[in-house]
């Protein structure tokens, strides 16, 4: 089975174009203007018998459950022989986790102040009188 469309454009969408690690933009211009993807859609939980952190008794390892967003060096990182033990599966879950707090943390919107708290703001200001 491969990533359906939704999950790949889930995984994307709630990375912000970022990878997990250390934060670079995953579409970056090159010289021409013309853009280099940099990203790759990983498995927590390989799909091959030999491959990192695999488990047998996965149903699907194609989900976004299943996959992280990260830069092509990460990937490269996280997958490494050497390395697997200091990224087990809750590691990169938790990454994961942590990262698509910061996007949406990111991408909050100011809301406006209510009337009530415009109130409050001008009194700080001394804009209106306090009493």
């Amino acid at each position: 089975m491969n990533i359906s469309d939704k999950d790949r454009k889930l995984l994307w969408a709630k990375s912000g174009n970022r990878c997990a690690i250390c934060k670079e933009k995953l579409f970056q211009p090159n010289e021409n203007g013309t853009d280099i993807n940099r990203g790759e859609e990983c498995h927590i939980i390989s799909k091959t018998p030999n491959g990192p952190r695999y488990m047998p008794n996965m149903q699907n390892y194609d989900t976004y459950d299943n996959l992280i967003l990260l830069c092509n060096l990460h990937h490269k990182e996280i997958d490494d022989d050497n390395n697997i033990s200091l990224y087990p599966p809750q590691r990169l879950h938790q990454i994961k986790k942590e990262h698509e707090k910061w996007v949406n943390k990111s991408l909050e919107l100011k809301k406006e102040p209510k009337e009530k708290d415009w109130n409050s703001i001008l009194k700080k200001l001394n804009l209106i009188n306090p009493y």
